[in-house]
């Protein structure tokens, strides 16, 4: 009996200190982003003066349920969802264009996983604290981080430079795929 008793005072313990932070994230209204959504743009080689956009490109998830495809299409940018149940992310990346580079490239996302509260209204977030960033193939020549983190703002995370090749110039002609100049 006295278990049970130790038990009860336990759980009404545990209500009384967590229903005042359930009740006031309910109280307000959030205006931020409640998740770290990781927003990755495309450059060309190491320059970030050059945006890239990426014809027939391919992202898709390892290890994720089912393995699903992220993207299909043309991009300058992509979202790419870090897991919370693990502090490793995989994608590939994979272009359709046979030339010049047919190889896709996987890119590995190495992190920590920081839950925190972000205000009373919005409750608790994850944010991710990026210990390194590995990438395979011949499509991407790097993937960086310039925080060094990645939080619940709404920008740039994010740095994926594309090898050059993948942007070969039409003889006597501008590069085949878009590059742009960046205003950052």
């Amino acid at each position: 009996m006295e278990r049970k008793g130790s038990a009860i005072t336990i759980a009404a313990a545990l209500s009384a200190i967590l229903a005042p932070a359930v009740l006031t994230g309910c109280a307000g209204e959030c205006t931020e982003n409640r998740a770290a959504l990781p927003h990755a743009a495309f450059y060309v080689g190491g320059d970030t003066s050059q945006k890239a956009t990426v014809d027939s490109l391919s992202v898709r998830g390892i290890g994720a349920p089912g393995d699903s495809v992220l993207f299909e299409g043309t991009a300058d940018n992509v979202y790419l969802p870090f897991r919370i149940d693990a502090d490793t992310t995989r994608y590939i990346f994979a272009s359709a264009r046979k030339k010049p580079l047919a190889r896709p490239d996987t890119v590995s996302f190495i992190y920590e996983r920081i839950l925190r509260l972000s205000t009373p209204e919005c409750g608790a977030s994850y944010y991710y604290r990026i210990d390194r960033i590995t990438n395979t193939g011949t499509m991407i020549d790097s993937v960086v981080c310039p925080q060094g983190y990645v939080d619940n703002a709404n920008i740039e995370n994010l740095r994926i430079y594309f090898n050059p090749d993948m942007f070969p110039a039409a003889p006597g002609g501008p590069a085949e795929a878009t590059v742009q100049t960046s205003d950052r």
